[in-house]
C-alpha cells in the first residue's frame, strides 16, 4: 500500500468517524491530519473537510533520505521528476530555486495564474540532508500592492491528495 492509498484512507475514516482516526488534530484555526506509513509520514493541514474533499492548507512529506553522491546533482534530478509528476497541477511548475549548500530547491508556477493584479501559484519546497527528505506544498496568491503573500485555502478531493502525496514521494 503507498502512502498516497493510506492517505486516501484515512481521509475517509475521518469523512465518516472522526473519532477513529489516529494523528487527527483540531486546533483553534486549522486541522491536522497525520498518517505514516514505515518511515514516511504526510502531514495535511487543512480548514476543514467534508465527505469528499478538504480545504487544504498544505501538504508535507517527511521521507527517508534517498540522496546518494553529489547534493547538487540528486537536487536537479529530483526537481526536475516532481515538475513531471506534478504536470496535472493548474499551472506547469519549474524551478525557482535551487541551493545545493543548504540542500534547498523550491519549485512553483511557470508562468502564475495572474487575473488582474493578483497573481495564484503553486508552491512546492524540498529540503534535503543526510537523514531525511521533506516536502511542502502548498498554494499562494500575492496582489501588487502588498508585502506578503497569502496562503490559500484549496479544495481538494481526498482522491487529489492521494495523487498528490504519491506524487511527492
Amino acid at each position: 500500500m503507498t502512502l498516497g492509498k493510506q492517505v486516501l484512507e484515512q481521509l475517509q475514516t475521518l469523512a465518516r468517524t472522526p473519532d477513529a482516526v489516529r494523528g487527527y488534530v483540531i486546533q483553534p484555526h486549522a486541522r491536522t491530519l497525520s498518517v505514516i506509513r514505515e518511515q514516511q509520514q504526510a502531514v495535511l493541514e487543512f480548514a476543514d473537510h467534508d465527505r469528499y474533499s478538504l480545504a487544504l492548507r498544505e501538504l508535507r512529506l517527511c521521507l527517508p533520505a534517498r540522496a546518494a553522491g553529489d547534493i547538487g546533482d540528486y537536487l536537479r534530478e529530483r526537481t526536475a521528476e516532481l515538475v513531471q509528476r506534478l504536470s496535472y497541477l493548474e499551472e506547469p511548475l519549474a524551478v525557482w530555486e535551487l541551493d545545493r549548500n543548504e540542500g534547498a530547491a523550491q519549485l512553483r508556477s511557470h508562468p502564475p495564474l495572474r487575473e488582474g493584479e493578483q497573481i495564484t501559484y503553486w508552491e512546492v519546497l524540498l529540503r534535503i540532508n543526510t537523514e531525511t527528505e521533506r516536502i511542502s506544498l502548498a498554494r499562494y496568491q500575492w496582489q501588487a500592492g502588498t508585502p506578503d503573500r497569502t496562503l490559500l485555502i484549496y479544495p481538494a478531493t481526498f482522491a487529489l491528495l492521494a495523487r498528490l502525496t504519491d506524487s511527492l514521494v
